[in-house]
């Protein structure tokens, strides 16, 4: 008996636990999925590559003429990597001729980031099986 009770509360354990890395890993809990945002004519502020997400923070402006300050989610900086996509990729400064994703739903001026323009016509795309960068004309 005592073993089973104490088989049972490992499953229980383990069944929970599993229920949080889900919610985790599930994307249309944080974020609109069924729509994409769109910012052109953007400016890097900030590129963050690390582990479990990184982070590329811009500036685009608004309808009023304001600068206003985004931050973008992106893959851990294993995944990015494998896909192409590396540390040198943003520098603050950077101009970028889109910068595309799905809207936060808890935070403001918060995305998801599926993928990025570049002046040049390269493109980095950041999630699905697609991932990766792509030089212009390839």
């Amino acid at each position: 008996m005592r073993y089973l009770s104490a088989y049972l509360s490992l499953v229980i354990l383990i069944s929970l636990a599993s229920f949080s890395v889900t919610a985790h890993h599930n994307g249309g809990v944080y974020f609109d999925l069924s729509v994409e945002l769109q910012h052109e004519n953007v400016t890097v502020v900030d590129y963050q590559l690390f582990n479990p997400h990184g982070r590329l923070i811009y500036l685009v402006t608004d309808d009023g003429g304001n600068e206003v300050e985004w931050s973008a989610e992106l893959a851990s900086a294993n995944n990015l990597r494998r896909s192409g996509i590396g540390n040198e990729v943003f520098h603050p400064g950077d101009k970028l001729k889109l910068v595309a994703g799905a809207p936060g739903l808890t935070e403001p001026n918060f995305m998801r980031l599926s993928r990025v323009e570049f002046p040049n016509g390269d493109v980095a795309i950041f999630s699905g099986g697609g991932a990766g960068f792509r030089r212009a004309g390839e």
